[in-house]
């Protein structure tokens, strides 16, 4: 046995990182240093690669969805030769960002890495979206992800930002700052902050993407005209594409990237960017807050934006202010409360005043439509000058302060506005030397610390003779700003504090950060879900002056908010579930929550959805995480199981009735049985579908329909005794076989439970499947089967599984690794099979279909039907046999 030092062990994994990225295999890694390293120090170095490299994806945050049958191995480690990750953590800390942001930043960034695809792959084009939230750190994320792939030589980061100039310069700006930094001798920029890209530099596209050493950056507006000038770029390098990974980031994801094109024509910017991912070479990550339109791509086109390969769901921070801590949100289905019912900062306006700073709609004439300072907007304007008072006295000394008004996306009603706010500050500043004035604000000012106690988000309050004092300042430093198309001077942030009420429309209302947002004031209508959330720019962090923010609204837009809030609380509660089930993005039909006066999102980007319920109806839960090391807690389920046969036995009504696979049902088990039971046994914590209280007032609600009345029970067992019985209700069965993940190691996970027919484990055996189904037995199919001879009927099956089940066939070598179950008592797993749901449901959803792209999951044996039904006429033979003899 050969030793080596922790030091030459680092190198040695290192280098086998680098082969890896070089496009070398472990196999040809083996052959290669087996040459120089002895064979017991090489396998202790791949060993500890493999261990850094899965990592990442053991993280349990941020929550991921991968298909791991078509991911490939795990392969990304940071190394002591990387640079440009190092430089961009040194920047964020000389940002003010603390350890635990920057290791949050860190591990999420790490994660994503993780599940793009390697850079020495000979071809690749993958899908990812990571889901953020609004102004809560996206751009410092995908910055990270880039530096650590081109750490692992990447060679060109293409930033697709927006449909705007100014956000595009914004985010271009900011890739400078932290990406490039002091690195510009590594870098070579394809656009600037004041130029998007042009092809001049055409002709020198193989030499630029040809140098291994020097990274490119183009930082692109979503627009024809400049994402072709990228397309033709590209295919100017000719075959030097075939050695040159390009990472592509869709800031915004949602926003002009969807195909929207009619009769069968592809929409001009969605055809510009597959045109671009069509390169040799293309890992694509979409990033947005609002996903609605992405999870509603039409999945069955290969080519499209889907996010196939991966699902991110990035957490903010506990700091950040977002819709549900601004706004609350209501219980989600079958959710346990309390629920957030948001902060008092919302401040209503008066439906009788919208007409006074809305014009009419975009179809009416202005004709002499003139707004007015009504008395919300004026208590709008007052609060954002004693709030930036506020702040100045905190802070020492001024800091960018920003009101918002959005009340029209036309540049006409902005420019009639900014008038009539310039002419109330005007009168602020000429009236503040009476006192009727000065009361008016200090009245205001212990109005609202007392509805929002600076103490209760933990600041210091701010006497109210210090914000006296600063008010005059403030106030000859306010400046009115429109921002939109039309504007000659646009909103901006530079080395000089900036104090500014900002009047825009949508230059105003996505992707773009307004520094030091203290105040809003919005009644802009809108009609979809993503439109009105992008619309929310005082979303994110507020350091130091959390307790001074205010929006202004109607009470309508405030209840839209509090339900988009629930709508994006569901979708990652979805996600949450889906990962612990291990679901893959291939079957992630994440169901979106439809309101009577919103659009999910544009008609256009919901074609391929789909009308679906959102309840237990049709759907297989079961266990799969077990207290494994636990005996008691183990032999608690057993009993339960035990306690649960044994009563049905003796209840009138209840019969034991020949099934398939030789076994027998007890049919006609009453509902509240079956709901006794399911409060009786202990699911593991981290099974959060298979909540007791959940489950039984959805049988509850079911039995009002005259469905899940009664239930059917079968214990699954096999036809053998190698692996040692159970005994339930008297009666030995014999247990199965489920190994467990390698990891996680603190609990037992066995990913599946159930097999695909124990859909139909309580069909008599007289059915013969293949005569009754059209197809492969999907789940689909089964249940349609089943819920057409056994209507309304519950299907509860139990699994004896022994504890010293073994891993029993090369299961896991792509993703999902193996080991011997190794518990200290034998598992009594559980499986629900609902059938449809009946009776109306509270809310419709909708989602795209992808029973078509359901994959085979290649650690379940391929189903024969034609096998089952002999199988099953073979095991009542035996039955009939045994009767008779």
């Amino acid at each position: 046995m050969h030793r080596i030092s922790d030091e030459d062990l680092n190198d040695l994994v290192e280098q086998i990182a680098s082969a890896v990225y070089g496009n070398s295999t472990i196999p040809a890694i083996r052959r290669q240093l087996g040459k120089f390293v002895p064979a017991d120090i090489l396998d202790v170095a791949i060993m500890e690669y493999q261990a850094r490299a899965g990592r990442p994806r053991d993280l349990h945050e941020p929550r991921s969805l991968t298909d791991p049958l078509t991911q490939l191995e795990p392969w990304y480690i940071p190394r002591s030769d990387d640079v440009f990750w190092p430089s961009v953590r040194r920047r964020l800390e000389g940002t003010g960002l603390d350890d635990e942001p920057i290791k949050r930043i860190n591990d999420s960034s790490s994660k994503i890495v993780s599940f793009v695809p390697p850079p020495g792959t000979e071809r690749f084009s993958s899908r990812g979206l990571v889901l953020g939230h609004v102004q809560s750190g996206k751009t410092t994320n995908f910055m990270s992800v880039a530096a650590k792939l081109c750490d692992a030589r990447y060679r060109l980061v293409v930033v697709l930002s927006g449909i705007t100039d100014n956000l595009r310069s914004q985010t271009q700006q900011r890739m400078e700052q932290i990406l490039v930094g002091d690195d510009r001798g590594r870098w070579h920029l394809l656009t600037d902050g004041e130029t998007d890209f042009d092809d001049r530099q055409a002709r020198n596209a193989a030499n630029l993407l040809s140098n291994p050493d020097q990274r490119l950056l183009a930082v692109v507006k979503k627009n024809p005209y400049r994402l072709r000038k990228l397309a033709r770029f590209l295919e100017a390098a000719g075959t030097i594409l075939r050695d040159c990974p390009i990472l592509v980031i869709d800031d915004e994801a949602d926003q002009a990237s969807i195909d929207v094109g009619n009769r069968g024509r592809q929409s001009t910017i969605n055809s510009l960017i597959r045109r671009i991912l069509s390169k040799p070479k293309v890992a694509y990550v979409a990033y947005t807050a609002t996903p609605f339109a992405n999870l509603l791509v039409d999945p069955t086109v290969p080519d499209d934006l889907y996010p196939a390969d991966f699902i991110v769901d990035l957490p903010p921070s506990d700091d950040y202010f977002g819709a549900e801590r601004i706004f609350g949100r209501d219980l989600l289905t079958y959710e346990a409360g309390p629920v957030d019912r948001g902060l008092d900062v919302v401040r209503t306006v008066p439906d009788d005043e919208v007409p006074s700073v809305r014009p009419p709609g975009a179809r009416a004439s202005f004709g002499d439509w003139r707004p007015t300072v009504t008395g919300s907007l004026g208590d709008a304007v007052r609060w954002f000058i004693l709030a930036t008072a506020a702040r100045r006295c905190r802070d020492g000394a001024p800091a960018d302060s920003t009101m918002l008004i959005h009340t029209s996306m036309r540049a006409v009603a902005h420019q009639r506005t900014a008038e009539v706010v310039q002419a109330y500050l005007e009168t602020l500043r000429g009236g503040w030397s009476t006192a009727t004035l000065r009361d008016l604000f200090h009245q205001q000012w212990e109005r609202e610390t007392g509805r929002v106690p600076a103490a209760d988000l933990g600041l210091p309050a701010v006497p109210w003779p210090q914000v006296y004092d600063r008010i005059p300042g403030v106030m000859a430093d306010v400046r009115v700003v429109v921002d939109n198309y039309q504007s000659d001077v646009r909103l901006s942030y530079g080395e000089e504090p900036v104090t500014a009420i900002a009047i825009g429309g949508n230059t105003l209302s996505r992707g773009l950060t307004l520094a030091g947002l203290v105040c809003s004031y919005f009644v802009r209508a809108a009609s979809a879900y993503d439109t009105l959330l992008q619309m929310g720019r005082w979303f994110g962090y507020r350091h130091g002056y959390e307790d001074l923010p205010r929006i202004w609204m109607t009470g309508e837009l405030a209840a839209w908010f509090v339900d988009l809030a629930t709508v994006e609380a569901e979708i990652r509660q979805q996600i949450r579930r889906y990962e612990t089930e291990h679901k893959t993005p291939r079957e992630l039909a994440v169901m979106i929550r439809k309101h009577p006066a919103m659009a999910v999102t544009s008609a256009a980007k919901m074609r391929a959805g789909v009308t679906v319920r959102y309840s237990f109806g049709s759907q297989v839960m079961q266990t799969i995480k077990f207290h494994h090391r636990d005996e008691g807690w183990l032999r608690h389920n057993i009993d339960a199981g035990d306690r649960l046969l044994t009563a049905a036995l003796k209840l009138p009504g209840v019969r034991e009735v020949p099934v398939r696979a030789g076994r027998t049902a007890l049919t006609g088990v009453p509902a509240a049985r079956v709901m006794a039971f399911l409060r009786d046994y202990r699911f593991h914590e981290r099974s959060p579908s298979l909540r007791p209280e959940a489950l039984c007032e959805y049988i509850a609600k079911q039995n009002d329909y005259d469905a899940l009345r009664t239930w059917n029970i079968v214990v699954i067992d096999q036809g053998s005794d190698r692996l040692g019985g159970m005994a339930l209700a008297g009666r030995k069965y014999h247990m199965i076989n489920r190994s467990r993940l390698k990891v996680p190691e603190d609990y037992a996970d066995i990913k599946a439970l159930v097999s695909t027919l124990d859909r139909v484990a309580d069909l008599p055996a007289s059915i013969r499947i293949s005569d009754m189904i059209d197809g492969d037995p999907t789940d689909r199919r089964l249940r349609e089967l089943r819920d057409g001879q056994l209507g309304g009927t519950g299907l509860l099956c139990l699994y004896p599984v022994s504890r010293r089940s073994t891993v029993e066939r090369s299961s896991g070598k792509r993703g999902y690794p193996r080991t011997e179950l190794a518990a200290v008592e034998d598992i009594l797993g559980v499986g629900l099979f609902f059938p449809e749901a009946r009776g109306p449901e509270d809310r419709d959803y909708v989602s795209v279909d992808l029973s078509s792209l359901a994959p085979v999951d290649e650690e379940l044996e391929t189903v024969d039907i034609d096998e089952i039904d002999a199988a099953d006429e073979r095991a009542g033979e035996a039955l009939t046999d045994g009767a008779a003899s």
